[in-house]
């Protein structure tokens, strides 16, 4: 394949934000010939287009028309050839050492086909430590919770992981497909999660990986963002009515052996 991974961020009408990401991407990733970082753009009108131009290390898809989050998604993924693939948000901003952590937990088991980071949110709380409970009733860990040292320290399985931030394998693509495209906003990475778990492959939370999530900072209107959360959800819904009845539960710590340099999930 070539390289390890692909940094993949989608970018619509965010070009704030957008720049505070990529600034801690290269502040706090090293990029070099075995990391390469891809924006998407779902057409922005807001000069995100010029500033993704003006970075030289940045591979830059335009799209004509904004054809939502899975489908650019689908397009980094096409376009790129790492290894492991991470799939970013706008509003997302990377804190010393966040990467390793993923792709050495990604790297560490066959079974595992997501993983995800801690997220926080600017103000120091808790906005995604793994989704648990069991199919047809998760619950967002927790959510809100002070971002403190005890909490949430273990790797655990998961229901899914946040969108935010999610590392997945290039190599269980033929088997586990691409995300959703029906899915224009929200749900694309619990779909995701849900299909790699029906398919007996284990979702990851990986407490060593920080990254801050501004939360609803790709788009602040809500009547907007709950029209795309209802529909995304009686999609889902009715496309997983069948695994939504099993009943085994997720949020289990996970036994972890060999030292720092290398994870090893058994």
């Amino acid at each position: 394949m070539g390289y390890q991974a692909d940094l993949i961020i989608v970018s619509f009408n965010t070009r704030r934000y957008l720049a505070e990401c990529l600034k801690s991407i290269k502040e706090h990733t090293n990029i070099n010939q075995d990391l390469k970082v891809w924006v998407v753009d779902n057409h922005s009108t807001d000069g995100s287009v010029q500033l993704i131009k003006s970075y030289g290390w940045i591979q830059g898809i335009f799209n004509q028309k904004n054809r939502g989050y899975g489908a650019a998604c689908n397009q980094g993924i096409r376009s790129s050839a790492g290894k492991f693939i991470f799939l970013i948000n706008s509003d997302t901003q990377f804190t010393p050492g966040w990467l390793q952590p993923l792709v050495k937990t990604l790297d560490s088991y066959s079974k595992i086909a997501v993983v995800g980071p801690r997220l926080v949110n600017p103000e120091g709380f808790l906005v995604g430590v793994g989704v648990v409970g069991v199919n047809a009733k998760p619950i967002l860990r927790g959510w809100g919770e002070p971002d403190e040292p005890n909490r949430y320290q273990e790797y655990s399985t998961c229901l899914s992981v946040g969108g935010a931030c999610m590392g997945i394998k290039r190599e269980l693509l033929p088997r586990l497909g691409y995300f959703d495209e029906n899915f224009f906003h929200y749900f694309e990475e619990t779909d995701y999660c849900y299909n790699a778990r029906s398919h007996g492959y284990q979702v990851v939370y990986c407490p060593q990986s920080k990254v801050i999530h501004r939360v609803y900072g790709s788009c602040q209107n809500m009547r907007i963002l709950n029209n795309y959360f209802s529909q995304s959800r009686t999609y889902f819904q009715n496309k997983w009515k069948d695994f939504l009845t099993d009943q085994t539960v997720y949020g289990e710590p996970l036994i972890l052996s060999g030292g720092p340099e290398k994870v090893v999930i058994e």
